[in-house]
């Protein structure tokens, strides 16, 4: 494994030349993140190296919800290491998701011998921790600021152009997945913020053409974890 390769990672913390390429000998490449609806454990750490998706949590009924957006660079996953819970998880990819995948077993037995694996997992959780408090925090409030807030969160991770404006490609049953909502709550929201010109709806896509105005809706939200208005 070349220092060129290991350049092309965004690491989550500085790390050792020797540690970033023991990390990239025991990657596996790999398309599509699980998906489940049955109670299973995280499997390990999954960096995403391209594509937008959602990631819930669900309660055994089905019936709660708290999801948040994973995009590029992102590392999931840290916080299941060392730990056999059983989860109700769903991912919903809403672009093609492509990844690096450490299992747990053999980041084990990495940092049997490399204490520094563990400065690297800290990082790891320290990065997706806003965004799993910041979930609960926003399922308190009411449904538009749940759908508001979803958008914006996705729109953050979206790799677009200055100036272009964003388009979203996800539906509202995918809404509905990750804010916990019905579809009717959904398309209600929808149609009076596009109402109010502030989105415009397509079958399958959502654009965003008053990002600001948008933002605006969040204003009573507390947002002290994790605020999709803010550019990372």
């Amino acid at each position: 494994m070349t220092d060129s390769s290991t350049d092309a990672i965004n690491w989550p913390c500085p790390l050792s030349n020797t540690l970033k390429r023991q990390l990239l000998d025991i990657a596996q490449c790999g398309k599509g993140l699980p998906n489940t609806q049955k109670k299973a454990a995280f499997p390990g750490l999954y960096y995403i190296t391209s594509g937008l998706a959602t990631l819930s949590f669900l309660s055994e009924n089905m019936n709660n919800t708290l999801g948040f957006v994973l995009g590029v660079n992102d590392w999931v996953g840290a916080n299941s290491l060392g730990n056999s819970a059983d989860l109700f998880f769903l991912t919903v990819e809403l672009e093609p998701v492509e990844y690096l995948f450490l299992s747990k077993q053999k980041i084990a037995q990495l940092a049997e011998n490399n204490n520094e694996v563990f400065k690297f997992l800290y990082y790891c959780m320290i990065q997706m921790q806003p965004r799993s408090q910041q979930a609960p925090l926003t399922a308190l409030h009411d449904k538009e600021i749940r759908i508001v807030y979803t958008l914006l969160a996705l729109a953050q991770k979206k790799q677009t152009l200055k100036g272009v404006k964003t388009t979203i490609d996800i539906t509202q049953e995918q809404l509905c997945t990750v804010t916990g909502l019905s579809r009717p709550r959904i398309n209600e929201v929808l149609k009076n913020i596009e109402k109010a010109q502030e989105i415009s709806i397509e079958r399958g896509k959502i654009h965003i053409i008053d990002i600001n105005a948008l933002g605006e809706r969040l204003n009573q939200l507390n947002s002290m974890f994790s605020d999709p208005r803010i550019k990372p």
